[in-house]
Protein backbone atom coordinates (compact mmCIF):
# COMPACT_ATOMS: atom_id res chain seq x y z
CA UNK A 1 0.00 0.00 0.00
CA UNK A 2 2.68 2.76 1.18
CA UNK A 3 4.41 1.40 -2.43
CA UNK A 4 1.44 2.38 -4.09
CA UNK A 5 0.71 5.87 -2.21
CA UNK A 6 3.64 6.95 -4.02
CA UNK A 7 4.21 10.77 -5.06
CA UNK A 8 3.87 9.87 -8.34
CA UNK A 9 1.31 7.87 -8.46
CA UNK A 10 -1.02 10.47 -6.60
CA UNK A 11 -0.42 12.53 -8.98
CA UNK A 12 -1.57 10.26 -11.74
CA UNK A 13 -4.46 9.62 -9.66
CA UNK A 14 -5.56 13.08 -9.24
CA UNK A 15 -4.83 13.74 -13.11
CA UNK A 16 -7.23 10.81 -13.76
CA UNK A 17 -10.24 12.41 -11.45
CA UNK A 18 -9.83 15.57 -13.41
CA UNK A 19 -9.68 14.12 -16.64
CA UNK A 20 -12.99 12.22 -15.45
CA UNK A 21 -14.54 15.20 -14.19
CA UNK A 22 -13.85 16.62 -17.54
CA UNK A 23 -15.44 14.23 -19.66
CA UNK A 24 -18.79 13.89 -17.36
CA UNK A 25 -18.69 17.95 -17.66
CA UNK A 26 -18.77 17.50 -21.13
CA UNK A 27 -20.71 14.93 -21.94
CA UNK A 28 -23.10 16.68 -19.61
CA UNK A 29 -22.92 19.83 -21.46
CA UNK A 30 -23.36 18.08 -24.88
CA UNK A 31 -26.08 16.52 -23.25
CA UNK A 32 -27.98 19.76 -22.85
CA UNK A 33 -27.34 20.80 -26.60
CA UNK A 34 -28.66 17.68 -27.81
CA UNK A 35 -31.94 18.87 -25.77
CA UNK A 36 -31.83 22.15 -26.85
CA UNK A 37 -31.76 21.33 -30.65
CA UNK A 38 -34.04 18.39 -30.29
CA UNK A 39 -36.25 20.96 -28.97
CA UNK A 40 -35.61 23.81 -31.63
CA UNK A 41 -36.35 20.70 -33.70
CA UNK A 42 -39.22 20.37 -32.27
CA UNK A 43 -40.40 23.78 -32.28
CA UNK A 44 -39.47 23.93 -36.22
CA UNK A 45 -41.38 21.04 -36.62
CA UNK A 46 -44.57 22.49 -34.35
CA UNK A 47 -44.00 25.82 -36.56
CA UNK A 48 -44.24 23.70 -39.87
CA UNK A 49 -47.14 22.43 -38.68
CA UNK A 50 -48.50 25.55 -37.79
CA UNK A 51 -47.59 26.75 -41.76
CA UNK A 52 -48.86 23.82 -43.11
CA UNK A 53 -52.37 24.68 -41.38
CA UNK A 54 -51.90 28.42 -42.54
CA UNK A 55 -51.46 27.26 -45.85
CA UNK A 56 -54.14 24.70 -46.10
CA UNK A 57 -56.40 27.75 -44.78
CA UNK A 58 -55.02 30.29 -46.96
CA UNK A 59 -56.01 27.16 -49.77
CA UNK A 60 -59.23 27.12 -48.93
CA UNK A 61 -61.77 26.90 -52.60
CA UNK A 62 -64.76 26.86 -53.26
CA UNK A 63 -66.84 23.50 -53.78
CA UNK A 64 -69.30 22.84 -56.78
CA UNK A 65 -72.56 21.50 -56.97
CA UNK A 66 -75.35 21.11 -59.51
CA UNK A 67 -78.39 23.90 -58.00
CA UNK A 68 -80.71 20.58 -58.43
CA UNK A 69 -78.89 19.08 -55.15
CA UNK A 70 -79.87 22.47 -53.39
CA UNK A 71 -83.64 22.56 -54.17
CA UNK A 72 -83.16 25.05 -57.55
CA UNK A 73 -83.65 23.75 -61.26
CA UNK A 74 -80.97 24.66 -63.56
CA UNK A 75 -83.55 25.50 -66.39
CA UNK A 76 -85.21 28.45 -64.31
CA UNK A 77 -81.56 30.08 -63.73
CA UNK A 78 -80.84 29.78 -67.64
CA UNK A 79 -84.16 31.69 -67.81
CA UNK A 80 -83.00 34.26 -65.83
CA UNK A 81 -79.97 34.58 -67.46
CA UNK A 82 -81.57 34.94 -70.39
CA UNK A 83 -82.82 38.65 -69.36
CA UNK A 84 -78.79 39.49 -69.69
CA UNK A 85 -79.22 39.37 -72.95
CA UNK A 86 -79.11 42.88 -73.42
CA UNK A 87 -77.32 44.10 -70.72
CA UNK A 88 -73.96 44.97 -70.20
CA UNK A 89 -74.08 42.59 -66.58
CA UNK A 90 -71.01 41.02 -66.96
CA UNK A 91 -70.83 38.11 -64.19
CA UNK A 92 -73.30 36.33 -61.48
CA UNK A 93 -72.46 34.05 -59.08
CA UNK A 94 -74.68 32.17 -56.82
CA UNK A 95 -73.63 30.22 -53.77
CA UNK A 96 -76.10 27.93 -52.01
CA UNK A 97 -75.13 25.72 -48.65
CA UNK A 98 -71.59 27.33 -49.02
CA UNK A 99 -70.92 25.69 -52.65
CA UNK A 100 -71.15 27.60 -56.28
CA UNK A 101 -74.40 25.96 -57.89
CA UNK A 102 -74.08 28.53 -61.13
CA UNK A 103 -72.46 31.48 -62.77
CA UNK A 104 -72.71 32.94 -65.39
CA UNK A 105 -69.80 35.01 -67.82
CA UNK A 106 -69.97 37.56 -70.81
CA UNK A 107 -68.06 36.81 -72.99
CA UNK A 108 -64.75 37.36 -72.23
CA UNK A 109 -65.12 37.57 -68.85
CA UNK A 110 -64.19 34.74 -66.49
CA UNK A 111 -63.46 33.65 -62.77
CA UNK A 112 -59.70 35.34 -63.22
CA UNK A 113 -61.56 38.68 -64.46
CA UNK A 114 -60.74 41.47 -62.07
CA UNK A 115 -63.87 44.03 -61.41
CA UNK A 116 -63.94 47.65 -60.00
CA UNK A 117 -66.64 47.36 -57.19
CA UNK A 118 -67.43 51.13 -56.87
CA UNK A 119 -69.27 51.30 -53.78
CA UNK A 120 -69.25 47.72 -53.11
CA UNK A 121 -65.75 49.24 -51.47
CA UNK A 122 -67.87 50.88 -49.02
CA UNK A 123 -68.87 47.39 -46.84
CA UNK A 124 -64.83 46.60 -47.24
CA UNK A 125 -64.19 49.73 -45.65
CA UNK A 126 -66.77 48.97 -42.84
CA UNK A 127 -65.68 45.57 -42.20
CA UNK A 128 -61.94 47.12 -41.83
CA UNK A 129 -63.18 49.30 -39.36
CA UNK A 130 -64.84 46.78 -37.65
CA UNK A 131 -61.57 44.68 -37.78
CA UNK A 132 -59.83 48.00 -36.35
CA UNK A 133 -62.11 47.85 -33.32
CA UNK A 134 -61.48 44.42 -32.22
CA UNK A 135 -58.07 44.98 -32.41
CA UNK A 136 -57.90 47.82 -30.43
CA UNK A 137 -56.93 50.30 -33.09
CA UNK A 138 -59.98 52.39 -32.24
CA UNK A 139 -62.17 52.67 -29.64
CA UNK A 140 -65.51 51.84 -30.53
CA UNK A 141 -67.97 53.06 -33.50
CA UNK A 142 -69.03 56.16 -30.59
CA UNK A 143 -65.23 57.54 -31.11
CA UNK A 144 -65.16 61.34 -32.39
CA UNK A 145 -63.53 61.91 -35.41
CA UNK A 146 -61.95 65.06 -34.22
CA UNK A 147 -59.63 62.62 -32.37
CA UNK A 148 -58.07 61.62 -35.77
CA UNK A 149 -58.43 64.99 -37.66
CA UNK A 150 -57.77 67.80 -34.89
CA UNK A 151 -58.45 70.53 -37.11
CA UNK A 152 -61.84 70.17 -36.59
CA UNK A 153 -61.15 71.80 -33.40
CA UNK A 154 -60.21 75.07 -34.91
CA UNK A 155 -63.82 74.85 -36.94
CA UNK A 156 -66.23 77.12 -36.46
CA UNK A 157 -68.93 74.32 -37.79
CA UNK A 158 -69.92 73.20 -34.20
CA UNK A 159 -72.06 70.22 -35.83
CA UNK A 160 -68.20 69.34 -37.03
CA UNK A 161 -67.26 68.52 -33.77
CA UNK A 162 -70.18 66.34 -32.73
CA UNK A 163 -69.50 64.10 -35.79
CA UNK A 164 -68.62 60.36 -34.72
CA UNK A 165 -67.46 57.17 -36.55
CA UNK A 166 -70.78 55.92 -36.37
CA UNK A 167 -72.42 58.78 -38.27
CA UNK A 168 -70.25 58.17 -40.69
CA UNK A 169 -70.57 54.14 -41.12
CA UNK A 170 -74.17 55.48 -41.62
CA UNK A 171 -74.42 58.19 -43.71
CA UNK A 172 -75.70 60.55 -41.00
CA UNK A 173 -73.01 62.93 -40.61
CA UNK A 174 -75.17 66.18 -41.33
CA UNK A 175 -72.04 67.52 -43.35
CA UNK A 176 -73.23 68.60 -47.32
CA UNK A 177 -70.63 65.60 -48.70
CA UNK A 178 -73.83 64.04 -50.64
CA UNK A 179 -72.59 62.43 -54.24
CA UNK A 180 -75.32 64.41 -55.43
CA UNK A 181 -73.75 67.64 -53.94
CA UNK A 182 -70.20 67.31 -54.09
CA UNK A 183 -69.03 64.24 -56.33
CA UNK A 184 -67.23 66.13 -58.99
CA UNK A 185 -65.84 68.75 -57.24
CA UNK A 186 -64.28 66.41 -54.28
CA UNK A 187 -63.09 64.07 -56.61
CA UNK A 188 -61.37 66.67 -58.90
CA UNK A 189 -59.80 68.68 -55.41
CA UNK A 190 -56.45 68.39 -54.37
CA UNK A 191 -57.28 66.63 -50.96
CA UNK A 192 -60.18 64.73 -50.66
CA UNK A 193 -59.99 64.81 -47.04
CA UNK A 194 -59.71 68.30 -46.39
CA UNK A 195 -62.51 69.24 -48.81
CA UNK A 196 -64.89 67.17 -47.37
CA UNK A 197 -64.60 68.53 -43.76
CA UNK A 198 -64.68 72.13 -44.97
CA UNK A 199 -68.29 71.46 -46.56
CA UNK A 200 -71.15 73.31 -44.19
CA UNK A 201 -73.23 71.13 -42.10
CA UNK A 202 -76.68 70.80 -43.75
CA UNK A 203 -78.24 68.76 -40.30
CA UNK A 204 -77.46 67.99 -36.64
CA UNK A 205 -75.40 64.85 -36.77
CA UNK A 206 -78.04 61.85 -36.83
CA UNK A 207 -80.85 63.23 -37.70
CA UNK A 208 -80.79 62.75 -41.95
CA UNK A 209 -79.44 60.14 -44.18
CA UNK A 210 -77.32 61.88 -46.85
CA UNK A 211 -75.35 58.82 -48.75
CA UNK A 212 -71.59 59.91 -49.24
CA UNK A 213 -68.78 58.65 -51.07
CA UNK A 214 -66.47 61.18 -48.94
CA UNK A 215 -67.78 59.89 -45.74
CA UNK A 216 -66.64 57.19 -46.23
CA UNK A 217 -63.24 58.09 -47.23
CA UNK A 218 -63.16 59.75 -44.15
CA UNK A 219 -63.70 56.15 -42.39
CA UNK A 220 -60.13 55.03 -44.90
CA UNK A 221 -58.22 58.19 -43.56
CA UNK A 222 -59.32 57.15 -39.93
CA UNK A 223 -58.06 53.87 -40.37
CA UNK A 224 -54.68 55.31 -41.56
CA UNK A 225 -54.09 57.26 -38.61
CA UNK A 226 -55.33 54.58 -36.23
CA UNK A 227 -53.47 51.70 -37.39
CA UNK A 228 -50.51 53.25 -38.92
CA UNK A 229 -51.19 51.47 -42.20
CA UNK A 230 -53.16 52.03 -45.24
CA UNK A 231 -56.97 50.51 -45.78
CA UNK A 232 -55.47 47.81 -48.27
CA UNK A 233 -51.97 47.74 -46.30
CA UNK A 234 -54.27 46.46 -43.36
CA UNK A 235 -56.91 44.89 -44.80
CA UNK A 236 -54.46 42.18 -46.89
CA UNK A 237 -52.64 42.41 -43.22
CA UNK A 238 -56.01 41.29 -41.44
CA UNK A 239 -58.39 40.37 -43.62
CA UNK A 240 -57.75 39.55 -47.13
CA UNK A 241 -54.81 37.10 -46.94
CA UNK A 242 -56.40 35.42 -44.23
CA UNK A 243 -59.36 34.42 -46.53
CA UNK A 244 -57.63 34.17 -49.70
CA UNK A 245 -58.99 37.38 -51.46
CA UNK A 246 -55.52 37.37 -53.74
CA UNK A 247 -56.81 39.68 -56.41
CA UNK A 248 -57.66 42.47 -54.35
CA UNK A 249 -56.38 45.88 -55.09
CA UNK A 250 -57.26 49.99 -53.98
CA UNK A 251 -57.16 53.39 -56.22
CA UNK A 252 -55.89 56.32 -53.78
CA UNK A 253 -56.38 59.84 -53.19
CA UNK A 254 -53.69 62.74 -54.27
CA UNK A 255 -52.36 61.79 -50.76
CA UNK A 256 -51.91 58.07 -51.01
CA UNK A 257 -54.73 57.12 -49.04
CA UNK A 258 -57.17 54.60 -50.21
CA UNK A 259 -60.29 55.44 -51.57
CA UNK A 260 -62.45 53.60 -49.25
CA UNK A 261 -65.84 54.35 -50.94
CA UNK A 262 -65.02 53.81 -54.64
CA UNK A 263 -62.02 52.51 -55.08
CA UNK A 264 -61.52 48.42 -54.49
CA UNK A 265 -61.45 46.49 -57.22
CA UNK A 266 -61.51 42.42 -57.36
CA UNK A 267 -62.73 39.14 -58.55
CA UNK A 268 -65.97 37.64 -58.64
CA UNK A 269 -64.94 34.73 -56.47
CA UNK A 270 -63.48 37.07 -53.56
CA UNK A 271 -66.47 39.26 -53.80
CA UNK A 272 -68.33 35.65 -53.07
CA UNK A 273 -65.64 35.01 -50.32
CA UNK A 274 -66.33 38.39 -48.52
CA UNK A 275 -70.11 37.53 -48.61
CA UNK A 276 -68.98 34.54 -47.36
CA UNK A 277 -67.57 35.72 -44.03
CA UNK A 278 -70.59 38.01 -43.47
CA UNK A 279 -72.77 34.89 -43.65
CA UNK A 280 -70.72 32.92 -41.84
CA UNK A 281 -70.79 35.87 -38.82
CA UNK A 282 -67.21 37.05 -39.28
CA UNK A 283 -65.57 33.45 -39.30
CA UNK A 284 -63.30 31.32 -41.38
CA UNK A 285 -62.79 27.91 -41.26
CA UNK A 286 -62.80 28.50 -37.29
CA UNK A 287 -61.08 31.55 -37.33
CA UNK A 288 -62.67 34.73 -35.84
CA UNK A 289 -61.79 37.26 -38.65
CA UNK A 290 -64.34 40.07 -37.53
CA UNK A 291 -66.14 39.89 -34.34
CA UNK A 292 -69.76 37.97 -34.87
CA UNK A 293 -71.15 40.92 -32.83
CA UNK A 294 -69.68 44.01 -35.22
CA UNK A 295 -70.53 41.86 -38.42
CA UNK A 296 -74.39 41.55 -36.55
CA UNK A 297 -74.51 45.84 -35.90
CA UNK A 298 -73.12 46.13 -39.25
CA UNK A 299 -76.03 44.14 -41.31
CA UNK A 300 -79.16 45.61 -38.79
CA UNK A 301 -81.02 48.35 -39.18
CA UNK A 302 -79.03 51.12 -38.17
CA UNK A 303 -80.50 54.21 -39.42
CA UNK A 304 -84.21 53.99 -40.87
CA UNK A 305 -84.67 56.03 -43.74
CA UNK A 306 -88.41 56.14 -43.93
CA UNK A 307 -88.15 56.67 -47.75
CA UNK A 308 -86.10 55.27 -50.33
CA UNK A 309 -86.19 51.30 -51.67
CA UNK A 310 -84.03 49.79 -48.80
CA UNK A 311 -82.35 50.51 -45.01
CA UNK A 312 -78.95 50.70 -43.82
CA UNK A 313 -76.56 49.57 -41.66
CA UNK A 314 -72.70 50.16 -41.47
CA UNK A 315 -71.92 50.55 -44.84
CA UNK A 316 -74.53 47.57 -46.00
CA UNK A 317 -78.14 48.05 -47.45
CA UNK A 318 -80.89 45.88 -45.62
CA UNK A 319 -84.47 44.94 -47.38
CA UNK A 320 -86.71 41.69 -47.52
CA UNK A 321 -86.59 39.53 -50.92
CA UNK A 322 -89.01 37.08 -52.27
CA UNK A 323 -93.03 36.36 -51.58
CA UNK A 324 -92.14 35.37 -47.99
CA UNK A 325 -89.59 38.42 -47.70
CA UNK A 326 -86.35 37.30 -46.55
CA UNK A 327 -84.30 39.51 -44.80
CA UNK A 328 -81.28 40.31 -47.07
CA UNK A 329 -77.92 42.71 -46.68
CA UNK A 330 -76.17 43.44 -49.39
CA UNK A 331 -73.05 45.83 -50.99
CA UNK A 332 -74.04 47.89 -54.03
CA UNK A 333 -71.86 49.57 -56.23
CA UNK A 334 -72.36 52.32 -59.34
CA UNK A 335 -73.04 50.71 -62.14
CA UNK A 336 -74.18 47.06 -61.63
CA UNK A 337 -71.93 45.63 -58.68
CA UNK A 338 -73.40 44.11 -55.59
CA UNK A 339 -72.55 41.07 -53.31
CA UNK A 340 -75.95 40.08 -51.60
CA UNK A 341 -76.46 37.73 -48.57
CA UNK A 342 -79.79 36.04 -47.34
CA UNK A 343 -78.43 34.38 -44.22
CA UNK A 344 -82.12 31.90 -43.90
CA UNK A 345 -81.41 30.87 -47.27
CA UNK A 346 -77.58 30.06 -47.17
CA UNK A 347 -77.40 31.90 -49.90
CA UNK A 348 -74.82 34.36 -51.63
CA UNK A 349 -75.35 36.10 -55.14
CA UNK A 350 -72.78 38.47 -56.56
CA UNK A 351 -72.96 40.72 -59.70
CA UNK A 352 -70.49 42.73 -62.23
CA UNK A 353 -71.64 45.16 -64.37
CA UNK A 354 -70.14 47.69 -67.01
CA UNK A 355 -69.60 50.58 -64.56
CA UNK A 356 -70.02 53.22 -67.17
CA UNK A 357 -73.92 51.33 -67.10
CA UNK A 358 -75.80 53.98 -65.07
CA UNK A 359 -78.93 53.03 -66.98
CA UNK A 360 -81.71 51.33 -64.78
CA UNK A 361 -79.27 49.28 -62.15
CA UNK A 362 -80.46 50.68 -59.03
CA UNK A 363 -83.68 50.36 -56.97
CA UNK A 364 -86.80 47.67 -56.92
CA UNK A 365 -87.03 48.18 -60.63
CA UNK A 366 -83.94 47.24 -61.07
CA UNK A 367 -82.79 44.10 -63.00
CA UNK A 368 -80.80 42.78 -59.96
CA UNK A 369 -83.46 43.10 -57.73
CA UNK A 370 -86.19 41.54 -59.81
CA UNK A 371 -83.48 38.61 -60.63
CA UNK A 372 -82.90 38.31 -56.99
CA UNK A 373 -87.00 38.43 -55.84
CA UNK A 374 -87.05 35.52 -58.14
CA UNK A 375 -83.90 33.68 -57.10
CA UNK A 376 -85.55 33.51 -53.27
CA UNK A 377 -88.74 32.80 -54.76
CA UNK A 378 -87.05 29.01 -56.24
CA UNK A 379 -84.99 28.57 -53.28
CA UNK A 380 -88.10 27.87 -51.41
Amino acid sequence: MKKFLTKRNIIIFIILIIILLLIVTTFLIYKKDIEINLSNIQIEINNNEEETFSIAEYGWTWQYDTPENHGLDSSALNSLYSRYDFTQVYSTVIVKDDNIISEYYKDGYDKNSTFTLQSCSKSITSSLIGIAIDKGYIKDVNVHISEYFPQIENSNNEYLKDITIWHLLTHTSGLNISDDAIWYEWRSSDNWVDFALNQPSIAAPGEVFDYSTAGTHLLAAILEKATGMSAYEFGKANLFDLIGMNSVQCETDPQGICDGGNGFSMTAYDMAKFGRLYLNGGEWEGNQIISKEYIEESTRIQFDRSSGYADYGYQWWIDEYGQNGYTAFWAQGFGGQYIYVVPQLDLIVVFTSNRNNAINYQGRDSIYWNFMDDLVDICN
